[in-house]
């Protein structure tokens, strides 16, 4: 949930600060921003909060931590990508749909979610499908400027 509300922001602060790395090219670029971070991290946790009411106080815990690591592993997502020159908004199959899984997946484990190898496969293939098609509604809806 979290990794879905950051195009939400116009214009933020750019949390790398318009650096650049050892190959010239920005570290993170303008689309990662301290105002979608804060967004993301408040919308994730919130569902946590919500889903804590069903299952349990730890969930809190567990959303804000799988929060935390969807933005990190989306942030490494763009990493990547500007070393492989793709510019924002450009698409990168699996990895932009997967990047912020594996972030997730990794913090959510450290709070003490387990899921099997089965529920992660279903997971990925889960959010792949999900990913494109909320990005081509959020196009349509000119939230984005592409449809992936």
């Amino acid at each position: 949930m979290a990794n879905g509300s950051g195009p939400l922001v116009r214009n933020g602060t750019p949390i790398d600060g318009g650096r650049v790395t050892w190959d010239g090219r920005r570290v993170l670029g303008d689309g990662k921003t301290y105002e979608g971070l804060i967004l993301a991290l408040t919308y994730g946790t919130t569902v946590g909060v919500v889903i804590s009411s069903f299952l349990g106080s730890e969930w809190i815990l567990i959303s804000f931590l799988e929060s935390v690591g969807a933005m990190l592993g989306d942030m490494l997502g763009a990493f990547i990508k500007r070393r492989l020159s793709i510019p924002r908004g450009g698409r990168a199959i699996g990895l932009d749909q997967l990047d912020f899984i594996l972030g997730s997946t990794v913090l959510g484990y450290a709070g003490g979610l387990r899921v099997s190898l089965i529920q992660f496969l279903f997971i990925c293939l889960f959010a792949f499908v999900m990913h494109l098609g909320t990005n081509f509604l959020a196009y349509r809806l000119k939230i984005k400027s592409v449809p992936w």
